[in-house]
């Protein structure tokens, strides 16, 4: 997602009069638009798609770094639980969120 500046950047003002220009050229090009106030970036506004592709790739990202985390422990000795410990562990909180409710 790189920024076209003179295209790219626009007035709060501007974006409210010819909103619908601006959606269309959002879901065209897939470049998010920087919205200022006063001349200072106030909002960036990203098409579905483009949203969507961002929120994919933070979830990957995510689960990377939670493998990778996981690797290194067992690399270093940590083993987790137990497959039937684990169940039998999740099973006994379920049960006790129900009796409280």
């Amino acid at each position: 997602m790189n920024l076209v500046l003179d295209q790219d950047i626009v007035s709060l003002t501007d974006f409210a009069r010819r909103t619908r220009e601006h959606t269309a050229e959002l879901k065209k090009h897939g470049r998010p638009r920087v919205l200022t106030h006063n001349g200072k970036a106030a909002a960036v506004v990203l098409s579905v798609a483009a949203y969507e592709e961002l929120a994919h790739d933070a979830e990957e990202r995510r689960a990377d770094m939670e493998l990778k985390s996981i690797l290194e422990a067992y690399a270093k000795g940590k083993r987790g639980t137990p497959g039937p410990l684990a169940f039998q562990q999740i099973r006994q909180r379920a049960a006790k969120r129900r009796s409280t409710k």
